[in-house]
C-alpha cells in the first residue's frame, strides 16, 4: 500500500469516527472511483455502534491547489443533490460536507455508493436499452418540474441565457484559436443571438445531461451523477445538450459513437413527459446552442493542449467535428 493511499486512510477514517461520533469505526476496501474534477475514493464503513449510516460509501474531494468553484467546489454540489433528496429525481444519498481544514484540507463531501451501470456498459437488448433511455429523459422533465425557487439556496440565483452565451466568448474570442477549427463559429453565435428565446421556461437544470451522468438499474434511472455545472436556468439547456450528442449530423463520420435514442426521440420522449409546453421550435434553438457550446469549448481545449497548457491528444480528434457542429447549428435555426 502506498503511503498516498495510507494518508487517505487515515483522513477518512478520522473524518467518519468524527461524523459518527463512534471512536472505534473504520473503513477498509478503499479504491480509486473514476472522475475528473477531484479525487474520488470508494470505501466501506464498519461501525463498532451498529449505528447508521455504514455500508458503502463514496468521498469526493476538492483537487489541492485550484480556485473552489464551479467543478471544485464540491460543497455546492453537495447542497443541490441534498436539495433533490426525496423527490422524483434519484440522487445518491448525501451523508456528509464541508471544508474543515482538519480532515483532507479541502472541501468534500461523503455520499451513498449506488450499484449501477451506465448505458453502454452492459450488453442490452436495444429494445431495453431504449426503454431505460427513454425513462432517464423522463427523469430529466421530472427535474424541470421541480420548484426552483425553493431550491436557489442549493442551485443559486437564476442565470440568464444571455449571461450563458457571455461566458463562451470568453473562450472564443482570443486570437490563439485556431481559426480553421473555429470556422463558422462567429457566424452561428451572431444567429443564435438575433433569435435568443425569450420566454424560455426556468428550472433546475443539471447542466451536463448525457448518458455518462446517468446511472441505472435493469429497470430505470437510480442516480443523476456530476451535478458540477448544474444552475437554475432555461430548462431545455438539458434536452439541447443531450440532443445535440445523439446527432449524427453534427459529427463527422468517424467521429460518432452509437446513442440509444436520436434527437426526435429524446424530443418526443420529453414532451411527453413534461407537465409543461414544450416549443419545438425552442428545442431546436437549444440543440444549435448546445452545438456551438461545445464547439467553443473544443475549441478552447485544442488550444490549451497545443500549448502544452493542459495536455490531452482527445482534443485533436473531437476537433475534426467542431467546424461541423458550428454548420449543423446553423442548419438547425433555418
Amino acid at each position: 500500500m502506498s503511503a498516498v493511499a495510507t494518508e487517505t486512510i487515515a483522513q477518512i477514517t478520522k473524518l467518519v469516527q468524527a461524523k459518527t461520533g463512534d471512536a472505534r469505526a473504520s473503513v477498509h476496501s478503499i479504491e480509486v472511483m473514476p472522475g475528473h474534477a477531484g479525487f474520488s475514493y470508494g470505501f466501506v464503513l464498519d461501525r463498532s455502534d451498529g449505528g447508521e449510516p455504514a455500508g458503502k460509501m463514496v468521498v469526493r474531494i476538492a483537487p489541492p491547489g485550484v480556485k473552489i468553484s464551479g467543478p471544485a467546489d464540491i460543497v455546492r454540489q453537495a447542497k443541490i443533490m441534498a436539495s433533490l433528496a426525496n423527490t422524483p429525481v434519484p440522487v445518491p444519498e448525501i451523508f456528509w460536507y464541508g471544508d474543515e481544514v482538519e480532515f483532507f484540507g479541502r472541501p468534500y463531501l461523503v455520499d451513498r455508493f449506488v450499484e449501477s451501470f451506465k448505458l453502454g456498459e452492459l450488453d442490452l437488448p436495444p429494445e431495453n436499452v431504449k426503454r431505460l433511455a427513454r425513462k432517464g429523459i423522463e427523469t430529466l422533465a421530472k427535474l424541470h418540474q421541480l420548484s426552483w425557487e425553493t431550491r436557489r439556496h442549493a442551485f443559486g440565483d437564476p442565470v440568464p441565457l444571455a449571461d450563458e452565451m457571455k461566458r463562451l466568448d470568453y473562450l472564443l474570442d482570443r486570437d490563439t484559436l485556431d481559426s480553421a477549427v473555429v470556422a463558422r463559429a462567429p457566424e452561428l453565435r451572431e444567429r443564435l443571438r438575433s433569435t435568443l428565446p425569450r420566454q424560455a421556461r426556468l428550472g433546475c437544470v443539471h447542466g451536463d445531461f448525457q448518458w455518462a451522468n446517468v446511472l441505472f438499474d435493469r429497470e430505470k434511472p437510480v442516480a443523476l451523477i456530476d451535478w458540477e455545472i448544474a444552475l437554475i436556468g432555461p430548462t431545455l439547456l438539458d434536452v439541447g445538450w443531450v440532443s445535440f450528442f445523439a446527432d449524427r449530423e453534427s459529427f463527422v463520420a468517424d467521429n460518432q459513437r452509437p446513442m440509444p435514442l436520436s434527437p426526435e426521440e429524446i424530443a418526443l420522449s420529453y414532451s411527453q413527459a413534461a407537465a409543461f409546453p414544450v416549443p419545438t421550435d425552442q428545442i431546436r434553438w437549444f440543440r444549435a446552442f448546445a452545438g456551438y457550446r461545445f464547439g467553443v469549448i473544443t475549441c478552447f481545449n485544442l488550444m490549451l493542449h497545443r500549448r502544452g497548457k493542459r495536455p490531452d491528444p482527445l482534443w485533436e480528434e473531437t476537433a475534426r467535428s467542431a467546424p461541423r457542429m458550428f454548420e449543423r447549428g446553423i442548419e438547425l435555426l433555418g
